[in-house]
């Protein structure tokens, strides 16, 4: 670290208490501590991320090594302000998400002008330009990305066609081109690491579909394929590049929104329910601020499921960020305000706990530490004396979420069905093979890979 400055402001000295992760980056970025000690002072906006590529002159060669120190920069700062209680959870949040927009931004552009360059313009059967349209999905798409998050991402394109020249190529192959090329230059681990880890599963069909879905394959899709837990995740949807989001709007919001008071969804929405309450009580999803019981993903559910069954009606509630729904919702006497209250504070400090376990190596992880020296690591950066005393105050918050969670989606006559277990575990071969073992079917192992298919297939 010599080339460092000889005295790191104490921000930085207070967050590479709290993160290996820190640490190892400043050892093997001499230049970062300098840009580190130079910004922290106040947020990043999306000028000053913009203002680093153009400086770092980013083009075909450069591509990933710098997208990847501006991840390194970027993380680095957002956590040395985070651990000195500099930023709030809303400004970690967004300033992750202008990473992940950015960089979309900017491979996208480099990317599609070498593809123009070899094949044209992709162009709609009457001339018109046709432009490539990368939808955000999950935290993404509601601004509230985590530190250490992969990116749920859709690609559409508006309509079929080929492209201009020298070598022309179809709109599809062209922007399945462009899509894996986006992929590629994200995801890979390089020896200057990685900018996200990109899921593409929540696409029509899923990993068996095709890559990039024009207008009319998605519109046909929602129609006569489009399953309730899709209604769900298009919920958080955010169109990233692309003028003509308008469009794409119409043809997903039918699908998402019912005009009608969408009592249909609130039984498939209590299956799912009871599924999440199943998950929540296995042993290994005990310490998981996110999955566990009174974690992260109830508070999201709770606040989607209100928008999925009322937001056709009340467009007010087609919005995006979490905190932002169940705000609305107790103004509409939904749920009360001190659920509200409730939900909220436990949310703020989930997510912060969240984040904390992340610093720490850069891991995608949601689980409490079981390391003494991690244990009161954590507790340290969130201003408690003891790990203890962290989870005195954790356990109230679980305890309120899960209150909550259950008054809302508790049905009186609700009785356990004996293959509530089996279908919970489908998917699960080891497990379910247990669960027909028990029925006892003559080759369990046959019928948990059929019953696997049926729950995961289309129809």
């Amino acid at each position: 670290m010599s080339d460092q400055p000889a005295i790191l402001p104490q921000p930085i000295l207070d967050a590479l208490a709290c993160s290996r992760f820190l640490r190892r980056q400043l050892d093997s970025r001499p230049w970062l501590a300098e840009r580190l000690a130079a910004s922290i002072g106040a947020p990043l906006d999306a000028t000053a991320l913009r203002d680093y590529l153009r400086d770092e002159k980013v083009d075909d060669n450069t591509l990933k090594p710098v997208l990847r120190k501006l991840r390194a920069w970027v993380i680095a700062h957002v956590m040395v302000r985070d651990i000195a209680h500099l930023a709030d959870l809303t400004e970690v949040t967004e300033t992750m998400t202008l990473l992940a927009d950015i960089a979309v931004e900017a491979t996208h552009d480099v990317l599609r002008a070498q593809l123009v360059a070899r094949h044209g313009t992709p162009l709609s059967a009457d001339g018109r330009e046709q432009e490539f349209i990368i939808i955000g999905m999950g935290k993404l798409g509601g601004r509230e990305l985590n530190v250490s998050s992969d990116i749920d991402l859709i690609f559409v394109y508006p309509e079929d066609g080929s492209t201009a020249g020298p070598k022309i190529i179809d709109n599809f192959e062209f922007f399945t081109k462009l899509g894996r090329g986006l992929i590629q230059a994200i995801n890979d681990i390089t020896g200057d690491g990685q900018v996200f880890r990109v899921d593409m599963r929540l696409r029509p069909n899923g990993e068996s579909g095709p890559l990039v879905a024009s207008f009319d394959m998605l519109e046909n899709y929602f129609i006569t394929q489009g399953r309730e837990w899709e209604r769900y995740a298009w919920i958080k949807a955010r169109v990233m590049t692309g003028i003509r989001s308008a469009e794409l709007t119409a043809i997903s919001r039918p699908f998402i929104f019912r005009k009608y008071l969408d009592f249909g969804a609130i039984n498939a929405m209590r299956d799912l329910h009871a599924q999440i309450r199943r998950e929540v009580a296995r042993k290994d999803m005990v310490n998981n601020v996110k999955l566990g019981p009174g974690g992260i993903r109830e508070i999201e559910f709770l606040a989607q499921v209100f928008q999925l069954i009322r937001g056709g009606r009340d467009t007010s509630l087609q919005i995006k960020p979490t905190l932002k729904v169940l705000g609305r919702l107790a103004e509409r006497g939904i749920i009360t305000h001190e659920a509200d209250r409730e939900l909220a504070a436990a949310y703020d400090f989930l997510r912060r706990v969240e984040h904390r376990l992340q610093y720490l190596d850069d891991a995608q992880t949601h689980n409490l530490p079981t390391e003494p020296a991690d244990q009161a690591i954590i507790a340290r950066s969130m201003g408690f004396g003891s790990y203890e005393a962290l989870l005195t105050e954790l356990d109230d918050h679980r305890s309120a979420v899960a209150r909550h969670f259950n008054s809302v989606f508790g049905d009186p006559n609700e009785k356990g069905h004996d293959l509530d277990t089996l279908w919970a575990c489908a998917g699960d071969e080891a497990r379910c093979g247990e669960e027909f073992q028990r029925l006892g079917y003559p080759d369990p192992a046959a019928a948990a890979r059929r019953l696997a298919t049926l729950k995961t297939g289309n129809r």
